[in-house]
């Protein structure tokens, strides 16, 4: 393996950390608006649609909302180049 190829996998394991972290952050603040408002402690799913409808739509979660995106653009691109690297 050569030099490149282990920076690239390292900040790909970062990157993914990073997106992971956001992830179960966005799901928990899901559960915990769901738990508020309807005061169950498991959401439905229909439960869990509209929170995520709420999400993508609130102002309030604005930059939690396009870090996520970006750091999911970032994950599919770097995972494209590995593979235009490997096969190309």
């Amino acid at each position: 393996m050569t030099t490149g190829a282990i920076i690239r996998l390292v900040l790909q394991a970062l990157v993914f950390i990073a997106w992971a972290f956001m992830m179960y952050s966005v799901l928990f603040k899901f559960r915990r608006r769901n738990e508020d408002q309807t005061g169950g402690a498991f959401p439905s799913t229909g439960g869990f649609m509209a929170q995520a409808k709420y999400w993508l739509k609130s102002e309030e979660d604005r930059q939690e909302r396009k870090t996520l995106f970006f750091l999911t653009f970032v994950l599919i691109a770097m995972n494209v180049m590995n593979i235009l690297n490997v096969y190309g």
